[in-house]
């Protein structure tokens, strides 16, 4: 998809952009609010709280890539230990990768609730 040229005032332009945001936020597209407001930081660094909410949505952006990556090492660490005891076929070798994701998605969560707890305090 081209890109958009922005037409309007600046402030209508991070209007635009701001919603936008919001919109990609709600999505959990947490990489493309990052990007939309960093272009609104870049030229009108005090429009609304967008300093802010770009802290807050890499922050979140980080945790979404955690718990993605927690659920692939589990998967490999699952699958690994299903090829070391010799599953007798690939049905059972998809159920383990996809529990081996499982429970490395809730180590994940687990991570991070200890992380928020101990920055709470």
């Amino acid at each position: 998809m081209p890109k958009q040229v922005l037409t309007g005032s600046l402030d209508e332009q991070c209007e635009f952009l701001y919603n936008l945001a919001l919109e990609k936020i709600g999505q959990g597209n947490y990489t493309g609010a990052v990007h939309v407001l960093q272009e609104i930081v870049k030229y009108k660094p005090d429009y609304r709280d967008a300093a802010q909410l770009l802290a807050e949505t890499k922050a979140r952006k980080s945790e979404q890539t955690f718990l993605l990556l927690m659920a692939v090492v589990g998967a490999v660490v699952a699958v690994a230990i299903g090829g070391m005891v010799g599953v007798p076929n690939d049905l059972v070798f998809l159920f383990i990768l996809l529990m081996g994701a499982l429970v490395g998605y809730g180590v994940g969560n687990l991570v991070q609730s200890f992380r928020q707890r101990r920055t709470a305090l």
